[in-house]
Order: structure tokens, then sequence, then C-alpha cells
């Protein structure tokens, strides 16, 4: 599958928020495992996107496009995944969401009551659109 059937397919999915039948959503452990030291490539409002999140709790974002990426910090609490893209990074500065996983397709999601961003995970380090 090629990243324009891929980003065009992840955009179809994410016109609806309800968890389908197949998603899960993952709990404080799992989202850990998931995105500790991870790349994921994703769709953001039909514009194909990179996303990495260090150790640290450092994260970078970049949309297709873009020169450089945008900056932040993360946390996983209460088994969401929490970000601020501020620079102040009090608690109320932060943004969380649940992360869902589609077993079926191995697609995950993040998720509020109005939000759906579909994303699969991506070998090591790379912010590039290849």
């Amino acid at each position: 599958m090629t990243m324009k059937t891929l980003g065009f397919a992840l955009g179809l999915l994410s016109l609806t928020t309800p968890l389908a039948a197949a998603e899960k959503p993952l709990d404080q452990q799992a989202v850990t495992d998931l995105l500790t030291g991870a790349t994921i490539k994703g769709v953001h409002y039909g514009v194909e996107t990179r996303q990495y999140f260090s150790e640290s709790g450092l994260t970078l974002w970049i949309k297709e496009g873009d020169e450089k990426p945008s900056e932040a910090r993360y946390k996983i609490e209460d088994g969401q995944y929490c970000s601020s893209w501020t620079g102040l990074w009090n608690d109320e500065d932060y943004s969380c969401f649940t992360i869902a996983h589609d077993t079926e397709q191995n697609i995950y999601y993040f998720l509020t009551d109005d939000f759906r961003a579909p994303f699969v995970l991506n070998d090591g380090f790379s912010l590039d659109f290849e």
C-alpha cells in the first residue's frame, strides 16, 4: 500500500468518532509501550503527518509540506496521551486523548469526544515523507 493510498484510507476512517467493534482502548502501560521512543505516521485533517515521542517527554510533529517540525512536551497520564504545544507546559496546558487500537486493521487512533486521528507505527526515528 502506498503512502497516498494509506493516507486516503486513514482519512476516510477519521470521519467518525465512536469506537468500532474491533477497536480497543489502550491502558496506561500499553500507551507507554506504544509511544515511547516511537515515530508514528498519521493523517491530521486530511494531511499526512509524522510524530516522534522521545523518552524524555519531548515530541516532534511535522505535517507534509512543513520545513521543520513543531516541538512540544507529552506525558502519559491516566491511560491517556497528553500533549502541550503552548511552550508553558503547566498541567492545565495539556490536552489528553484516549488511544484505541483497531486490531483488525492494525491502525491506532487518538480520540476525544469530537476528534479522531488515525495513525500507524513507523520503525525508528524518521520525520521524512517517503
